[in-house]
C-alpha cells in the first residue's frame, strides 16, 4: 500500500457498512448504484429488498469485497479481512448449487473481483486446503457456465468483455487452476469482441459512456494482470484500450462529470482515468485537473507503483470527429469555465442507446446549459419508456410521431436511420451537419440539422430543416439543465444567470420533464418545447449566448436576383438574422435546394450571397466579415 496516498476513503465507509450486513451500491463506476443502503442478517441472495432485480446482480458480482481488501491493507484489521473471506465464501454456499440464478456478465465480474481477494487469503495464509479446493472449484464451474452459456450476440456486447475479462485475469494470476482450453478460448473471443466493438476512434457500439467505460475499464484489468505476469498483451488489446482512453477524455465535461448519453450516469472518472494513463503510459493534460486518486482494482493487479499524475507537454485538441459513431465534441479550452458542446447522428447501437439523433449538449462559461436526461432505472414502464424517448432529448419530432419508439426497457418498435454528418472548420467557427430518415411517417422525412458553433463569438445556433411533402407540425424539444431557472422575457427565454435562448418557432412553451444524474435518482428539468404548422419543407433556428449578451433571431426573406418582388420558396433561400447590441448582427443565409429557374443569387436583408451556408458578421447590414461555409 504504498500509495495509499492515492486511494480515497470509500472504500473504508464502505467496509465498515459490511461489517454489519448493510449493503449499498454507490461506487462511482457500479452500473446500477443504489442510494439507499439495506441491512441483511441474514443474506437473502434470491431475493432482492427493493423490487429492483438489479440490486441483487450488483450483490452477486461482489465487487464490494474490494473495498473490504482496500480497508484492510490501510488499517491491518483482521476483521475486514475475515469478512471478506465470508462474504466470499456465503456466495459459495447459497449460489454454487444453483446456476439458474446466475447471469453470464455478474459470473465474469465476479471472477475478476475475486482475483486479488483470494490472492490477498493465500499469501496471508487464511485458506485450508479444503477451502483452496472449494474456491477453485467454483471457479471452475464458473468458467465452465461462462464457455457453455456464450452465444455470438455477446461479440458486440459489454457483457461478452466482462465475461471474458473475468476468465483471463483469474486465470492469469492463477495459471494452474483453469484448463488452457477455456483460457485460450477466452483470449481469443476478448480479442474478437475488442476488435467488434471499439471503433478506430475508441467508441463502444453502444452508444453509451458508461458501458464504453466498463469495457475500458475490464481491458485494463486484462492488461495490467497480463503485464504483472510478464505475459505479452495482445496488441489489438493495447490499440483499443489507448482509443478508448482517448474517446472517454471527449465525454469528460468542464465540470469533470461524465456526459450523459445513452444509458450513463454523471460520475467523475478521476481514479480510473489516471490508472488508464499509468497502465498504458497515456499521459494526459486532463490528468492536471484530475483528483491524484487511481482505481485501487487496477492497482492491485497491476501490483506496482504508478507515478501520478505524470505530466506531458502534449496539447489535448479542443475538437474531436468520430464520424463512424455519429459524436462530435468541441471546447474552447480544458479548463473548468471553458465552452463545450457535443452533437450525435449515429446508429442506435444496443438497448443502452436512446431515441436521440441531432441531440445536442451545451456547456457556456462551465454550467450545464442543454443536456441529456439520463437514465433512472432499467425496469420496464413510465419513467424508463420517457427517458429514452425523443421528446426527452435537445431534438424534434413531426406531427406527434417519434423518428424512434422504444417498445419496453430494452427494445425499439421502430427507429430512424441517420444518413449523413460531418463537421466543417471555418475561420469564426465549427458547422456540425447532421442529417436523418424520419421512417415512422407514411412518406419518410429528411431532417436536416445544423449545428452553427460561432465559438469565437460565443454564439451557438440549431437550425432544423425538414422535406416533408404535404401538411405538418414540426415540434423541437430543449431540456434545460435543472441547475438553471428558466424565465421567459419578450425576445426569448433566461436559463438561470448563464445564457439567453431565442427561437424563430411560432408557438413556444415550458414543460417538466424528468432528469437522473445517476442510476435510481429521479429529478426533475423544465423543457422548452415548440410547435410550428408547415407544408412540404420548414426552417427553423434557435440561437444561445452566454448571458451577458443579449440576443434575438428574426427570419428573413430571401429576394432573388433579376426578380426580387417573386416570393422565394424557403426551400431555395432563407435566412436568419441574429442581432446582438450596438446594431451588431449575424446574418446566416441557406439554400437547401439548388435553384433551376432563375438566377441562383439571392438578397438577404441588403446582402447579397450563393451557397448552401453563409454566415455574415455585420454592423446594422455593412458586411465585416463573410464565411462562405458550403
Amino acid at each position: 500500500m504504498s500509495q495509499q496516498q492515492h486511494l480515497t476513503d470509500d472504500a473504508r465507509k464502505n467496509a465498515d457498512r459490511l461489517l454489519k450486513n448493510q449493503f449499498l451500491f454507490d461506487s462511482p463506476y457500479a452500473m446500477e448504484p443504489t442510494q439507499v443502503s439495506y441491512t441483511m442478517n441474514p443474506i437473502t441472495w434470491q431475493q432482492t429488498p427493493n423490487g429492483d432485480p438489479e440490486w441483487l446482480y450488483m450483490l452477486k458480482r461482489q465487487e464490494y469485497l474490494l473495498d473490504l481488501l482496500e480497508a484492510y491493507y490501510e488499517t491491518g484489521r483482521g476483521d475486514y479481512q475475515a469478512k471478506m473471506k465470508a462474504l466470499l465464501f456465503s456466495w459459495i454456499d447459497e449460489n454454487l448449487t444453483v446456476p439458474a440464478t446466475w447471469r453470464t456478465i455478474d459470473t465474469g465480474i465476479r471472477l475478476l473481483n475475486w482475483t486479488a481477494v483470494v490472492a490477498n487469503l493465500l499469501e496471508d495464509h487464511q485458506l485450508s486446503r479444503e477451502e483452496q479446493a472449494r474456491i477453485e472449484e467454483a471457479v471452475n464451474v464458473q468458467a465452465a457456465y461462462l464457455q457453455q452459456n456464450y452465444t455470438e450476440k455477446f461479440d458486440i456486447s459489454n457483457w461478452g468483455v466482462l465475461i471474458t475479462t473475468g476468465i483471463l485475469v483469474y486465470a492469469t494470476r492463477f495459471p494452474k487452476v483453469l484448463p488452457p482450453a477455456i483460457v485460450q478460448w477466452a483470449q481469443q473471443k476478448f480479442e474478437t469482441e475488442l476488435d467488434l466493438q471499439v471503433d478506430a476512434q475508441g467508441m463502444q457500439w453502444e452508444q453509451s459512456p458508461l458501458y464504453l467505460l466498463e469495457v475500458w475499464r475490464s481491458t485494463l484489468a486484462v492488461i495490467a494482470a497480463q503485464q504483472q505476469a510478464g505475459l505479452a498483451v495482445a496488441p489489438v488489446v493495447l490499440t483499443k484500450a489507448s482509443a478508448m482512453q482517448r474517446m472517454i477524455t471527449r465525454y469528460v465535461k468542464p465540470d469533470l462529470l461524465l456526459l450523459q448519453q445513452g444509458d450513463t450516469d454523471a460520475v467523475r472518472i478521476d481514479s480510473l482515468y489516471n490508472a488508464s494513463a499509468a497502465i498504458l503510459q497515456q499521459s494526459s493534460p486532463l490528468q492536471q485537473r484530475l483528483a491524484p486518486i487511481v482505481d485501487f482494482g487496477l492497482l492491485e493487479l497491476a501490483h506496482q507503483r504508478w507515478q501520478l499524475p505524470a505530466k506531458t507537454e502534449t496539447p489535448l485538441p479542443k475538437e474531436f470527429a468520430a464520424p463512424t459513431s455519429g459524436n462530435y465534441f468541441w471546447r474552447s479550452d480544458w479548463g473548468q469555465h471553458a465552452d463545450y458542446w457535443h452533437a450525435f447522428n449515429g446508429d442506435l447501437g444496443s438497448g443502452h442507446g436512446h431515441a436521440a439523433l441531432g441531440h445536442v449538449d451545451l456547456t457556456i462559461g462551465g454550467q450545464d446549459v442543454l443536456v441529456d436526461p439520463g437514465r433512472y432505472t432499467y425496469v420496464d414502464g413510465t419513467e424508463r419508456r420517457q427517458l429514452k424517448s425523443v421528446a426527452a432529448h435537445n431534438t424534434v419530432m413531426l406531427d406527434h410521431r417519434p423518428f424512434s419508439l422504444p417498445n419496453d426497457s430494452w427494445k425499439y418498435r421502430y427507429v430512424a436511420t441517420p444518413l449523413n454528418h460531418s463537421l466543417v472548420d471555418f475561420a469564426g467557427g465549427q458547422v456540425v451537419k447532421l442529417t436523418f430518415l424520419d421512417q415512422s411517417q407514411a412518406v419518410p422525412a429528411v431532417i436536416t440539422r445544423l449545428l452553427i458553433s460561432l465559438s469565437q463569438e460565443r454564439l451557438w445556433l440549431i437550425v432544423d430543416m425538414i422535406h416533408h411533402p404535404g401538411q405538418h407540425s414540426l415540434k423541437r424539444f430543449w431540456q434545460v439543465s435543472p441547475r438553471l431557472s428558466v424565465t421567459q422575457h419578450d425576445t426569448g427565454y433566461q436559463l438561470g444567470d448563464v445564457a439567453n435562448f431565442a427561437m424563430s418557432d411560432d408557438q413556444v412553451w415550458a414543460s417538466q420533464q424528468l432528469f437522473s444524474p445517476r442510476y435510481n435518482t429521479l429529478e426533475h428539468l423544465t423543457r422548452l418545447e415548440s410547435e410550428t404548422m408547415f407544408t412540404d419543407f420548414t426552417v427553423q433556428a434557435a440561437v444561445l449566448s452566454p448571458r451577458q449578451q443579449p440576443v434575438t433571431i428574426t427570419p428573413i426573406a430571401a429576394q432573388q436576383s433579376g426578380d426580387r418582388d417573386a416570393v422565394v420558396p424557403e426551400r431555395l433561400a432563407t435566412g436568419f438574422r441574429v442581432d446582438l447590441d450596438n446594431e451588431r448582427n449575424f446574418l446566416v443565409t441557406l439554400q437547401p435546394e439548388n435553384t433551376i429557374v432563375g438566377r441562383k443569387l439571392y438578397w438577404f436583408d441588403g446582402t447579397e450571397a450563393y451557397g448552401g451556408l453563409n454566415i455574415f458578421e455585420r454592423q446594422g447590414q455593412q458586411v465585416a466579415q463573410h464565411f462562405q461555409v458550403f
